[in-house]
C-alpha cells in the first residue's frame, strides 16, 4: 500500500521498500539463515528466503520477563537453545564478514 497521492513521496517510499527487501535477503543469504533449494532441471539454484514477518517473530518477537535485580532493570529471557544457536551462528557469520570486508 502506497502512504500518499503524491508521486516524490511513493517513489521514495517504494526505493525504501526496496532497499528493505534487498538488505533482508543478503542478510539471510551472508549468514546462512537462506537454505539451498533442492534442484531440478529447471531450477539449478536457489534458495528458501524468510518473509519479514518470519525474521520478525524470530529475532524480535521473543517472549521476556522485565525484572528488577539490584535496583536496575533486567530483561530476562527463557532459555532456548535452539534460538541461541541461530544467534551465534549469526553472530559469528556477521563478524567474519566484517573483518573479510575492512
Amino acid at each position: 500500500m502506497v502512504p500518499t497521492n503524491h508521486y516524490g513521496a511513493n517513489s521514495a517510499w517504494l526505493q525504501l521498500c526496496v532497499l528493505a527487501h534487498n538488505l533482508m535477503r543478503s542478510f539471510q543469504l551472508h549468514t546462512t539463515l537462506a537454505w539451498p533449494k533442492p534442484r531440478s532441471r529447471k531450477r539449478t539454484y536457489s534458495y528458501r528466503i524468510a518473509s519479514m514477518k518470519t525474521l520478525r517473530f524470530l529475532f524480535v518477537n521473543r517472549a521476556a520477563r522485565l525484572t528488577r535485580i539490584s535496583g536496575r532493570n533486567v530483561l530476562r529471557f527463557s532459555s532456548n537453545p535452539a534460538t541461541e544457536t541461530i544467534y551465534h551462528r549469526i553472530a559469528g557469520r556477521l563478524a567474519a564478514c566484517y573483518f573479510i570486508s575492512y
